[in-house]
């Protein structure tokens, strides 16, 4: 299959991710944070390789009680050591499978979504991420974040959801509210072709937000996702 421009977030318990692999060209491995320990990470970093699929790392808030899904208060040191351990980890894993670094690093639920608009918590993140040599992040365009990354050498790849709703500040809707979620395949593709194409995105509110999409995310633990990412490219591929 001719893999478009997608990735997912991976290592999240979701039974279809082996599926999910092969409709993809890069994954971010949760690395326990918001879930996530040495087998599951072993898991994912296996069915990646089987795939050729590049693999990140997707550090998050330590919050398992709520999936790294609301913000937190915490103090910069534990939460800088915290990325750092949640990060290392899975490097550790993907050196016992013959890898020498990480592609990317993503960050997770609540603290991605903190990264796009807080100076404080995008410049900690930075600061993790460039411990890390070589290795990019995922970013949305115009956000705080790669604007921080810019500034301190570190390469972004601006990552576009296919499967979530914007807000007009290009914050995705918070999954604790209605219509946060966007599956129709032809919606999909919608959204793929209208980034490509015309560089917007459409929010919430029908707003048209300009941005960058060098990889496209479907979230594993989105229902059935596999199924979606195979609808959106049988559609997709029609339209040719």
């Amino acid at each position: 299959m001719r893999k478009l421009n997608i990735n997912s977030d991976v290592g999240e318990g979701v039974l279809c991710e082996e599926k999910l692999m092969s409709y993809i060209r890069s994954c971010s491995v949760a690395c326990g944070g918001h879930f996530g320990d040495s087998e599951t990470m072993k898991k994912s970093v296996g069915f990646a390789i089987k795939n050729r699929v590049l693999i990140g790392a997707h550090p998050s808030y330590p919050d398992r009680l709520n999936f790294g899904r609301r913000s937190m208060s915490i103090n910069s040191d534990d939460l800088k050591k915290s990325l750092l351990t949640q990060i290392f980890s899975l490097e550790r894993v993907i050196n016992s499978f013959g890898l020498t670094k990480l592609d990317h690093i993503k960050a997770h639920g609540a603290l991605y979504n903190e990264c796009i608009v807080n100076f404080d918590i995008a410049t900690l993140y930075v600061e993790v991420v460039k411990s890390f040599v070589g290795v990019k992040i995922y970013a949305p365009y115009g956000s705080v974040v790669a604007e921080v990354a810019k500034q301190n050498g570190v390469s972004i790849d601006y990552e576009v959801f296919l499967d979530r709703n914007y807000e007009d500040d290009h914050t995705l809707v918070s999954r604790f509210k209605p219509n946060s979620m966007l599956i129709d395949p032809d919606e999909m593709i919608s959204r793929y072709e209208m980034v490509n194409t015309d560089l917007k995105i459409k929010t919430i509110n029908n707003q048209l937000i300009d941005t960058i999409g060098d990889t496209f995310c479907m979230h594993s633990d989105t229902e059935d996702s596999h199924l979606h990412l195979d609808n959106f490219y049988k559609n997709y591929f029609s339209n040719e």
